[in-house]
């Protein structure tokens, strides 16, 4: 498996920007050498051309001088010796490319010397002391880089067996993932990874409860179906048959419908950049329904957006609107009020109460029971609230929308 290695990567970063800091540190720490250095030994050089001064004015030896200094004695009277360096005429330190020079008179003035000192010396002496403080800083570099690469591979050790246990797990567990030993910089993976196994375990959970649901509740009416089938084919049929026939497949139909619904429901396989108009299918669902009483009052709201798909909002309001027609006596009313809210209100005979159990249903009621529960799911799912209450004779359900609305603007 190839790719780039955070180990590599943090090195070679940590190496380029610590090597800047050196070189930078480098070139002012010889700056503040050759700059000390200098006055350090032109302090020296002074101190020492007084002391040959005095002891030439004593009549003394001169001790024996560095191959680097140079003397010269001038007395009064006397040829000047050459020297190196241009003729001084009083006390003075004068600095040149070649030579460092101390000039001191004796107080009568007949006596002088002048002592040098090498430039080229004092840059070899210099550029020694670079190397020494060349080779120290190296020494701390490589230091730096075994102590970062051998740091971030113990540091990454816990992600390496991570993935080890993640390759030998089994592929029916979900169960979540341990980060406890994880750095905290790596702790979101398995945060992610626990979504994400989280997520498959829904959907098959749902799988299996839909299998259950369908083997359960498709068995009576394909045996009815299968039963009438079978007298219409052997002629022991009365006339009622066929459209007993075409019932119970009607039912069947409207049962795995509902049962699909719901899987889809329960699942939530929509995407989080879903949007939706709540105005225009609402009255595309009016229009489906020819013939049928429904009033919607829009509040002269053009457009209303929710964070859901199209599909799961039709989802939704269907279910709404047909049980209140299934279960009603009269005309639907739809409105629209702040908040926004929306309602779903019908007249009922009789007290009334919604139960959003799945395959609850009322007695004499035909439907499969599961609309309510397919209501419950969506809206749990995109944050919408579910509230009802019975006036008199009238029911009335409320959908706040404010979790999944849309601002424009916003």
């Amino acid at each position: 498996m190839s790719g780039w290695s955070l180990s590599g990567r943090l090195t070679r970063r940590v190496l380029v920007r610590v090597g800047i800091g050196w070189l930078l540190s480098l070139a002012v720490g010889l700056w503040v050498i050759a700059h000390e250095m200098n006055e350090l030994l032109d302090r020296g050089l002074g101190t020492q051309a007084d002391l040959v001064l005095a002891l030439v004015e004593a009549g003394r030896p001169l001790p024996r001088l560095s191959p680097e200094l140079h003397l010269r004695v001038l007395r009064a009277g006397r040829a000047a010796p050459p020297a190196p360096w241009p003729d001084l005429t009083q006390s003075d330190h004068v600095e040149t490319a070649d030579w460092h020079v101390f000039r001191r008179d004796s107080p009568d003035g007949r006596l002088a010397v002048e002592l040098g000192q090498e430039t080229g010396w004092r840059r070899d002496e210099l550029m020694e002391a670079a190397r020494a403080f060349l080779g120290l800083m190296a020494a701390v570099l490589l230091t730096a880089v075994l102590t970062i690469r051998q740091g971030t591979r113990a540091a990454l050790k816990p992600a390496r067996d991570f993935a080890e246990a993640m390759a030998l797990r089994d592929a029916t567990d979900l169960s979540p993932l341990s980060a406890r030993d994880l750095p905290a910089e790596l702790a979101p993976i398995p945060r992610a990874l626990n979504g994400y196994l989280g997520r498959i375990e829904t959907l098959l959970e749902t799988e299996r409860r839909f299998a259950a649901d369908a083997a359960h509740e498709l068995r009576t009416p394909i045996a009815s179906a299968a039963a009438q089938a079978q007298l219409i084919a052997e002629g022991k049929a009365d006339p009622a048959a066929v459209p007993r026939l075409r019932q119970a497949l009607d039912r069947l139909g409207r049962l795995v419908e509902r049962l699909l619904q719901l899987s889809r429901a329960e699942a939530g396989t929509g995407r989080a950049d879903d949007r939706a108009d709540l105005i225009a299918v609402l009255h595309l669902l009016i229009r489906d329904r020819p013939g049928a009483a429904i009033r919607f009052d829009d509040a002269d709201i053009e457009r209303l957006d929710l964070a859901l798909s199209p599909d799961s909002l039709a989802i939704l309001l269907a279910n709404l609107i047909d049980n209140a027609r299934d279960h009603g006596t009269g005309p639907v009313e739809i409105g629209l009020s702040p908040g926004p809210v929306l309602s779903i209100a019908n007249p009922v005979e009789g007290p009334a109460d919604l139960t959003f159990e799945r395959f609850a249903k009322r007695r004499g009621s035909r439907g499969a029971g599961l609309g309510l529960s397919i209501v419950r799911a969506i809206a749990d799912q995109h944050g919408i609230g579910i509230s009802h209450e019975m006036t008199g004779k009238r029911m009335t359900i409320r959908l706040d929308l404010a979790g999944c609305a849309i601002v424009p603007g916003a």
